[in-house]
């Protein structure tokens, strides 16, 4: 698990909300994201590889604009937004300034861009900070999670992650299900190549006797 300096961010946010006038959202609980999470592994990891192939097509034609910091982050955002809009038990929520955030069963789901350390790469506002410190307004409590992904040198997708707050320890708990996908793939082909193969033959049909 990876120590994130929370009470940093938590002392930035001091100016932005007050904790008092902030709902807490509840706490995700491993054994049951993992529960939800590695049915959806397969489609989930599926459709932002699919975001990560369309961002690389689009990055070659623009070659100048893909120089800026901000290029990559925003359009992967874009895309992988889109890309798992077509899983049916995914819902598309707007949020603050044009974006967008996801719900998938009883989680909301923040898809974020992770460093090296596979901590979320965020910009300090009031909402990003209300979002990591699992707060909210109103009656929407609902656990937020981070869709996180990882990307190598040459800005392909390289992990991704489902990212948990744990509880009251401020820990992000990573759970990798990039991993879990590969593994479910090996073991259908593992399970494929050891059955042994059916074959059927097509009846024949009988022929006319010839006349006599």
């Amino acid at each position: 698990m990876i120590k994130n300096r929370i009470s940093n961010l938590k002392n930035r946010s001091g100016y932005l909300f007050s904790e008092e006038e902030m709902s807490c959202r509840y706490y995700a609980n491993r054994d049951e994201v993992l529960e939800f999470f590695t049915p959806l592994a397969d489609i989930i990891t599926a459709k932002i590889l699919e975001a990560g192939d369309l961002y690389l097509q689009y990055a070659e034609r623009h070659a100048i604009a893909r120089r800026e910091n901000t290029f990559c982050s925003s359009n992967m955002h874009g895309l992988i937004i889109e890309q798992l809009s077509q899983i049916e038990s995914v819902r598309i929520t707007p949020i603050s300034k044009g974006n967008s955030i996801i719900e998938i069963g009883n989680y909301k789901v923040w898809v974020k861009k992770l460093d090296d350390n596979r901590k979320p790469c965020v910009n300090v506002t009031k909402s990003s900070m209300k979002r990591l410190c699992q707060k909210a307004e109103g009656e929407d409590v609902m656990p937020m999670l981070i869709l996180g992904y990882q990307m190598d040198e040459i800005e392909r997708v390289s992990h991704i992650y489902i990212i948990y707050l744990k509880g009251e320890q401020h820990l992000w708990a990573p759970i990798d299900i990039g991993d879990i996908a590969a593994s479910n793939q090996i073991q259908l082909t593992n399970n494929t190549s050891n059955e042994e193969p059916i074959v059927t033959i097509k009846p024949q049909k009988q022929k006319n006797k010839e006349a006599l």
